[in-house]
């Protein structure tokens, strides 16, 4: 009798932390609604050029700096009232899990990075933009990482076992894959709109910025630096600029279904 009292209390427990974690997780998303704090991030910088254009030798550095500058004015001039923080605005290294912490720290909302891409040398010409989500199958590993820089997951001191911790922080993550989603779906759309960019598509990754942040993010690769039309277009004035607008618009569709739940 005291064996089944045990298990049932256990079960009580759980059904408990449960219900508790769904509560939270509601009130987690229901946060997101205004988008009052984002974080943009320029890919690479000081020591680490990331990819090398084939034909003009641009650093992918240098793609992602300019073009998430625009994007961040457009966001100033139009929503003066959205705080942005830039992980970087100068050609400086910061480590990745930098990038992220800062994110977590600021309660940020959202978290785009923006990147340009190369093909690997065994692979065949390849152009265009990608947008890269979270993978769902690498949900326990974002668990782990969010669990040690979310603030919100201080839950977690009321049950003392890995499950309860993984039962919150799986849901949270869940939660805001939809939010990925849309956004995603958003960029792919806004990008054919306003670029030359041909689309590779929305594509589910692990990438330690999507790992890492606690929030709502992506990764943007704006073209391929190994494709003489995609390296020209994004060195270009006009390239970073069509980039940044398409960004921009994607972001104020986001931005109003968000603010409308």
């Amino acid at each position: 009798m005291t064996n089944v009292k045990i298990q049932m209390s256990k079960i009580l427990r759980k059904i408990f932390l449960l219900f508790l974690v769904f509560e939270l997780c509601n009130l987690t998303l229901l946060s997101q609604n205004k988008l009052d704090v984002i974080v943009l991030d320029a890919g690479h910088g000081g020591k680490d050029p990331g990819t090398i254009g084939d034909n003009t030798g641009v650093q992918e550095k240098n793609i992602g700096l300019p073009v998430t500058m625009k994007l961040g004015k457009l966001i100033e001039e139009k929503f003066p009232d959205i705080k942005i923080i830039y992980i970087r605005t100068t050609d400086e290294f910061i480590d990745l899990k930098e990038r992220t912490k800062i994110a977590n720290l600021s309660k940020a909302k959202l978290f785009i990075s923006v990147h340009a891409n190369h093909k690997k040398a065994e692979e065949t010409e390849k152009n265009g933009f990608e947008i890269y989500l979270l993978n769902r199958e690498r949900f326990p590993e974002a668990v782990q990482i969010t669990m040690k820089e979310n603030s919100l997951l201080k839950f977690e001191s009321l049950g003392a076992d890995t499950t309860d911790n993984f039962i919150f922080s799986s849901l949270a993550q869940n939660g805001y894959q939809k939010y990925n989603e849309f956004l995603a779906s958003n960029i792919e759309i806004s990008m054919l709109n306003f670029t030359e960019l041909a689309s590779r598509g929305a594509i589910q990754a692990g990438f330690w910025v999507t790992l890492g942040a606690s929030m709502p993010a992506v990764l943007v690769e704006t073209g391929y630096l190994s494709d003489l039309k995609d390296e020209r277009y994004l060195t270009s004035e006009k390239g970073q600029n069509d980039v940044a607008i398409a960004l921009f618009n994607a972001f104020q569709s986001y931005k109003m279904l968000c603010e409308m739940q």
